[in-house]
């Protein structure tokens, strides 16, 4: 269980993401991997996790995650995330506003032993993104 290492791991898989590379993200869930805090559409899974993600690049093309901290100790690795982008293509049914939306989440994530992630817990602050996107 090396702290340094799942650290690394998720480093380097959200470098991928925010070069577009979806699957390279996603590389790091073992199979049967559940995944926490996903939308209700979305199966709790590395594929729901791979649609929402789809989604959201689909509607912020130049979407970008920004880990500003991470604790990792034996199995478990928490970060606090920045995401934001542009809003080009229609997002929670609102057309595209051409605006920056940031918004902010905290993940936690149990790696096996082969540093991949078996299990996720998403905590967004969905409120925010929708008061950005004016549905409250």
């Amino acid at each position: 269980m090396d702290a340094q290492r799942n650290k690394a791991v998720i480093l380097d898989a959200v470098a991928a993401l925010n070069r577009g590379d979806v699957e390279g993200y996603l590389a790091i869930y073992a199979p049967g991997a559940v995944v926490h805090g996903l939308p209700e559409h979305a199966t709790p899974d590395p594929a729901g996790h791979r649609d929402v993600l789809t989604d959201i690049r689909r509607a912020l093309p130049d979407f970008r995650a920004e880990v500003d901290d991470v604790v990792a100790e034996g199995t478990l690795l928490a970060a606090r995330v920045t995401y934001t982008g542009t809003h080009r293509g229609p997002m929670m049914g609102v057309s595209p506003t051409g605006r920056v939306l940031t918004w902010h989440a905290m993940t936690f994530r149990r790696f096996d032993e082969e540093g991949r992630v078996v299990e996720r817990w998403i905590i967004g602050d969905d409120l925010a993104l929708l008061h950005q996107l004016g549905l409250v």
